[in-house]
């Protein structure tokens, strides 16, 4: 088994723009193939500060904003969260994370798309993990908009792990991303990889940014035992 299938994306975030610009160079450092900026982690976001700041590492950002009905810390409205995500937008990061359930998806993902940026779509429930019919309903929604579908789910029992990585024998896997949060979700998070996701959310040590999120050190570790395992070594 490759590691190289194995891309990790390293959440990252800071209360203020020095230490979010730290997190995202000790993830970079740490061997993060790509890192996921959580704007909305920031007390006072400043879009010219946010640009200058991060301008270097763009290529291998993920720029999210996440708004509380997404589990996020952004409080101001939807007008706001457009014209901050569009401006950034322009500095060309890798990605750009945008929610299905916002309030006005279509017009957010034009104006991105407008841009020439790609778009992680994404979906989170962190109560449970839904039935297949309507897994598939959102994985059907988001494919329409985004270059990437990220659904995210709570895994309550083994079952769900099931029920959530079966979307990859429906789509296109290498678009998708769907694994089950928590504890009981982990095994999801590697299994969604070995079936073609384009790369893994991790954290930094000790900063996870959602349930069963492991370090990059634990996952570089478990990716390297189950290489070597694989190989025979």
């Amino acid at each position: 088994m490759s590691t190289e299938r194995f891309k990790l994306c390293v959440s990252t975030f800071g209360r203020d723009i020095q230490s979010l610009k730290d997190a995202v160079v000790k993830a970079i450092n740490s061997g993060a193939d790509i890192v996921e900026v959580r704007l909305d982690y920031l007390k006072e976001l400043d879009v010219n500060v946010v640009s200058s700041t991060l301008r270097p590492y763009m290529g291998k950002l993920v720029l999210t904003l996440r708004p509380s009905y997404e589990n996020g810390l952004f409080e101001g409205n939807e007008e706001e969260r457009v014209k901050i995500l569009k401006r950034l937008s322009r500095e060309g990061p890798a990605y750009v994370d945008i929610e299905l359930r916002s309030p006005i998806f279509q017009d957010l993902s034009k104006e991105l798309m407008g841009t020439g940026t790609a778009l992680i779509v994404s979906w989170h429930d962190f109560e449970k993990t839904p039935e297949s019919d309507e897994l598939r309903r959102i994985v059907d929604l988001a494919m329409k908009s985004g270059s990437i579908t990220k659904v995210v789910t709570m895994a309550r029992s083994f079952s769900d792990n099931l029920r959530i990585l079966s979307l990859y024998h429906t789509y296109d896997k290498h678009r998708l991303i769907a694994f089950c949060m928590g504890v009981e979700g982990i095994l999801s998070r590697f299994l969604s990889v070995m079936l073609g996701a384009p790369f893994m959310y991790v954290s930094l040590p000790g900063a996870p940014t959602a349930p069963g999120q492991l370090s990059i050190t634990e996952a570089k570790e478990i990716i390297r035992m189950l290489s070597s395992s694989c190989c025979g070594k």
